[in-house]
């Protein structure tokens, strides 16, 4: 059998959703016989995150990111961290990305970020974030544990997280 390339873990990625284990396969084989190829790592991640290793998928990104350094590394990192609930890293992984991405208030890091700084009870922050979103944003059923629907949906959902957390706090 051909060795796995790159093109075959793109072309394989819906593998994903009903099989992770089977995409980790592929990945793992592409990175042992391409070490130093960042693409790897990257891909590989998903799968690590899919099947609950996080430390594992933030590995393989910060190994990523040593080989090919890339924004989409730190907005990955806040990512998995985010949905790990390790917010204050996650905002940290996130500042490190709009400081290295001039289209950083068109992506999605400013909502995930808004979601951390709530969720740590930094509402000033979070709304800051907030106000990088589009005025027709809409996003979808809580996907990545985000909150759910358009902007003044998504702004009233943070205000409750972060009194909430605030709350939380007050009364450990």
């Amino acid at each position: 059998m051909a060795p796995i390339t790159y093109d075959d873990l793109e072309k394989n990625f819906s593998l994903l959703k009903k099989s992770p284990e089977k995409f980790l396969e592929l990945a793992n084989e592409f990175v042992r016989n391409q070490p130093e190829h960042s693409g790897g790592y990257f891909s590989r991640h998903f799968a690590w995150e899919k099947l609950g290793q996080v430390e594992r998928a933030l590995e393989d990104l910060r190994t990523a990111h040593r080989l090919g350094p890339k924004v989409t590394d730190f907005y990955a990192i806040g990512r998995v961290l985010h949905s790990a609930g390790r917010f204050a890293a996650a905002v940290d992984a996130l500042n490190a990305a709009e400081r290295d991405d001039p289209g950083w208030k068109q992506g999605r890091g400013p909502f995930i970020r808004a979601d951390c700084h709530a969720r740590l009870g930094n509402l000033d922050a979070a709304l800051a974030d907030c106000a990088c979103l589009s005025e027709d944003h809409f996003f979808p059923y809580g996907f990545l544990g985000l909150p759910e629907g358009d902007k003044q949906q998504v702004i009233e959902e943070i205000r409750r997280l972060a009194a909430e957390a605030c709350g939380t706090a007050r009364s450990s």
